[in-house]
């Protein structure tokens, strides 16, 4: 009774629905009350457990009833899921996992188990002799840390010493040790623990699992050799087996506002250029063009690449020179109605001035600030989104207006590389050197107040030339500022969105309308389509060559880059592997260009950024390239399978 009870398909599928709503129910507590009450509620409890046993006890007892080890590449695959589920047992059960805890010159032989709140005793102890930790130039941010351990083992007599960094493990004993954090006095550092039994059965399914699905390509009775049956191109399905492998009164004057804005267009262009040459420190230590810094900060204010017929470099050097002027003009970006009704501006109206936000000296979202702040994520709707976001551009247009955010300058007597913006420049450099460069400071800002650019050009030159002697270690080369350059005035990206939603739309006019009109959408047109999708996909993969050589890192290690990367892998997969289908090159192109089109929305930061240090891995951006991409490819499959159905409805007996 019990046999026929867990061998039937019945069985699978209401316990399927029980695993998938359970991991559903738990994703929401997750998020609500944490990992560790999921974990307890569903991943760990007794419940799960037992679903997940009957789980792997119905597969082999369907494996059996159904003799499916007759078929082997399907026996394979199925049984594969089975050793995973026994791998997960033992690595729940006989695994640990926790943290150690090591002072400089302290040994340490106990972990403490956060799940299970108890301390556990290694049979070997580990020694700190000393922690490191580096920091990128003139940023807080840490770079990379590392501990360099003693591992001693009295029981066995071994003792060996041993650096442990991230992505570098320490592996002794069947224990793993991992580089976590650290003592906020970096005396001392913090290792995450695990010892998995479970991994290598688990390794073996995952080895399982893979091998079914490649020896299901050659299974004669499998639905994949049924269709390559019926193709007739015998080209094509060589093919397609081959690819599954690879306040002044003077400024409250309109006319004198107006007066100052025309004249700053026109005439403070080749000085404009000239500064966004410079190289400049961003708050995360990033050394970047002055160029690539104005296009990031008016893109956060206003959400705009260039305004009022201004470049980003025109406008921000106006809002360091004159910022009673600016503060009166509209750069701050507003969303929601609600807002916009609070500090007085029309709800047509996306932008505001600095001083919209102020009443009598008063701050108007103070309160409300603190209030937002005050709320969990998860609990904050769009009015307090939107108050957050305006509050943090405020306190960017006020680092704008008094020079503190162009970290311009070097500081040889720090040791961290940290870099000046002109109210510490002007208070901190000492000596003739310091002297003279606070000198040209000051007559750079009174030219450029009097608009008298040429004179402000003049000592452009001289910020470059102390740039050069004191930041030349740190500084990127010309060649590397040019490209930067190069890259941000391009906006390949923005540019590439819409051409991918354009050019998609008319694929798949053609695509459909040749089902109906051979005469009218021929053939002839399938070849140079296919060379201008190629051409869209070269220049997106000359975007992110570009990306990845500007930063120094692989352009997929935040959330605008990891979009990007996938709407790169959907052309990818069409260009090289379905270059004969219209309905797929038309399926890839759309589904980039809806890609592009997220990741330009308001909420998503394009910049340039450091690697945390856990992202320092040559393997682990292996590993993140091939996930990324997959999602692309799966993107690409669901549109796919929506023409495809498409084209089911609109068949007929007439039409097949």
């Amino acid at each position: 009774m019990f046999y026929k009870f867990l061998s039937s398909f019945y069985v699978t599928m209401c316990l399927l629905f029980i695993l998938a709503l359970g991991a559903a129910v738990a994703t929401f507590v997750e998020n609500d009350f944490g990992t560790q009450v999921a974990r307890a509620s569903v991943y760990s409890a007794l419940w799960y457990e037992i679903i997940l046993s009957l789980s792997a006890l119905n597969i082999l007892f369907v494996l059996h009833k159904y003799k499916l080890y007759r078929h082997m590449p399907r026996f394979i695959f199925h049984l594969s899921f089975v050793l995973i589920l026994i791998g997960a047992g033992l690595t729940r059960y006989l695994g640990v996992e926790g943290v150690m805890k090591i002072r400089e010159g302290s040994v340490s032989a106990v972990i403490f188990s956060a799940d299970k709140n108890k301390e556990i005793t290694l049979p070997f102890a580990l020694k700190l002799g000393d922690f490191e930790l580096t920091r990128y130039y003139g940023s807080k941010s840490p770079s990379e840390y590392k501990s360099l351990v003693t591992v001693l083992d009295e029981k066995n007599g071994k003792s060996f010493d041993f650096t442990i960094f991230m992505n570098h493990t320490l592996v002794y004993n069947g224990y793993k040790f991992f580089q976590t954090f650290y003592d906020p006095d970096e005396k001392g550092t913090i290792l995450s623990v695990s010892y998995d039994p479970g991994v290598e059965v688990t390794y073996v399914g995952y080895a399982l699992l893979f091998l079914g699905l490649v020896l299901n390509f050659f299974d004669s009775k499998s639905r994949l050799r049924k269709l390559i049956a019926k193709v007739k191109n015998s080209a094509l399905s060589l093919f397609i087996l081959f690819a599954c492998f690879a306040q002044t009164p003077l400024f409250s004057s309109s006319e004198y506002i107006d007066t100052y804005m025309r004249d700053h267009k026109e005439n403070s262009k080749e000085l404009s250029d000239a500064f966004g040459k410079l190289v400049v420190q961003s708050r995360m230590g990033r050394m970047k063009p002055f160029d690539t810094l104005s296009h990031e900060v008016l893109y956060k204010l206003s959400g705009k690449n260039a305004l009022y017929n201004m470049d980003a470099n025109q406008i921000m050097l106006g809002m360091f020179s004159h910022p009673k002027l600016w503060k009166k003009v509209d750069l701050i970006k507003v969303k929601t109605p609600k807002l916009k009704a609070l500090i007085g501006i029309d709800e047509a109206q996306n932008l505001a001035s600095f001083e919209d936000f102020f009443k009598g000296g008063k701050y108007k979202l103070e309160t409300l600030v603190e209030e937002a702040l005050a709320m969990k994520p998860s609990q904050r709707g769009t009015f307090e989104n939107d108050i957050i976001k305006v509050d943090e551009r405020l306190s960017i247009s006020f680092m704008v207006y008094y020079g503190s955010l162009f970290k311009l300058f070097p500081f040889a007597e720090d040791k961290n590389n940290t870099w000046l913006g002109f109210p510490d420049m002007w208070e901190k450099l000492q000596g003739e050197e310091g002297d003279a460069l606070r000198e040209s400071g000051q007559k750079f800002a009174d030219n450029l107040f009097a608009r008298d650019y040429a004179k402000a050009l003049l000592h452009v030159k001289n910020f470059e030339a102390y740039q050069q002697k004191y930041g030349h270690a740190i500084m990127p080369s010309k060649s590397a500022i040019s490209y930067e350059i190069l890259l941000t005035k391009a906006m390949i990206f923005e540019r590439l969105t819409l051409a991918y939603v354009g050019f998609g739309m008319l694929l798949l006019v053609i695509a459909f309308g040749r089902i109906f009109s051979q005469k009218w959408f021929t053939c002839k047109l399938d070849k140079p389509l296919f060379y201008l999708v190629s051409l869209l996909f070269l220049i997106h993969t000359f975007g992110l060559g570009a990306r990845w050589m500007v930063s120094g890192h692989a352009p997929f290690s935040d959330t605008y880059e990891s979009i990007v990367y996938i709407a790169w892998s959907c052309l990818l997969f069409s260009v090289v592997f379905l270059r004969t289908s219209l309905f797929a090159l038309a399926g890839s192109v759309m589904m980039a260009g809806i890609f592009m089109f997220v990741a330009h929305l308001g909420h998503i930061d394009p910049e340039i950024t450091n690697l945390v240090p856990v992202l320092k891995s040559f393997w682990l951006s292996i590993h993140v390239s091939i996930i990324t991409a997959s999602y692309g490819f799966l993107a690409l499959g669901c549109a796919l399978g929506f023409i495809t159905l498409i084209l089911f409805i609109s068949r007929k007996s007439s039409r097949p």
